[in-house]
């Protein structure tokens, strides 16, 4: 397929079969399962993933013009695109119409990584896993450690709702146009997060959005002590009383970036508490 790649839409295709035919197995899919794959293309990565056992593979496209390359040169009846951005789509529609969790497959521009991401662990109970290629420094921020630099929001959020793992890199030049940084795929399976890897169970009252909130409240001056994030969540005589409560005052002096996924929810848990 011929297509000039759009650089305000990010585009990069992946042009190296190696790499295509690795990223299709790394998707492990399965007989019966249907599939989304995001950004398309020239539909490259999609010929691979079509000689796999799918059920069902929709693609979601914006550039009109691969939209009408892929319907004109991709003819299995297991195939379909929509002219939809992604980031808008009814993903619990989509399950409800095949009947099924879905898998996601993409090769995802790095202006969008972060969108795509939030969009994916909002609607991670109708997806069962995601295989993703994206930006190395970026798989590197998802996969990184408490206490450096790299670790933050989507590191907490994506290892809370999720498990992630980073497969392999792909080199700048197995791209066209050649971008300028190396990638790398990731994969996060939404069927193991933190309560099913850890085998407990989320507090009565414990409410996921709000979680997610509170992360990046306290996120949101990194270089800051934790205590200094707190208004948003205590009342002023909530805080006088917060260095007193054992649960809760160890964590005043720490930074955002010390504090691993378990610490989080015990935070979170303890100051839900003292906000009641």
């Amino acid at each position: 397929m011929n297509l000039k790649a759009n650089k305000s839409l990010g585009q990069n295709f992946l042009v190296d079969e190696k790499a295509r035919t690795r990223i299709a197995e790394a998707a492990c899919v399965m007989e019966g399962d249907v599939a989304i794959e995001i950004g398309p293309g020239t539909g490259l990565l999609t010929k691979e993933l079509l000689k796999l056992p799918l059920k069902k593979l929709i693609a979601y496209e914006v550039d009109d013009r691969a939209v009408e390359l892929l319907r004109e040169e991709i003819l299995d009846d297991r195939f379909e695109v929509r002219s939809e951005d992604f980031l808008k789509a009814d993903i619990s529609a989509l399950q409800n119409e095949f009947g099924a969790k879905l898998k996601v497959v993409g090769n995802i521009p790095y202006y969008i990584t972060s969108p795509i991401l939030f969009k994916l662990i909002d609607d991670r109970d109708h997806i069962t896993d995601a295989t993703l290629l994206i930006q190395l420094e970026v798989a590197e921020r998802l996969t990184a450690e408490p206490r450096t630099k790299a670790y933050g929001i989507p590191t907490v959020l994506a290892n809370f709702f999720g498990e992630v793992k980073f497969l392999f890199k792909v080199k700048a030049g197995c791209f066209r146009p050649v971008p300028n940084v190396d990638s790398a795929l990731i994969t996060i399976d939404f069927q193991k997060d933190y309560f099913t890897r850890s085998a407990t169970q989320p507090s009565s009252g414990f409410e996921p959005k709000i979680f997610q909130t509170f992360v990046r409240t306290m996120f949101a001056m990194r270089r800051k002590m934790l205590r200094n994030n707190l208004k948003n969540f205590l009342t002023t005589e909530q805080l006088l009383l917060a260095p007193d409560n054992p649960a809760i005052a160890p964590y005043l002096t720490m930074r955002a970036e010390e504090l691993d996924v378990k610490e989080f929810l015990k935070f979170f848990t303890s100051i839900q508490l003292l906000s009641q």
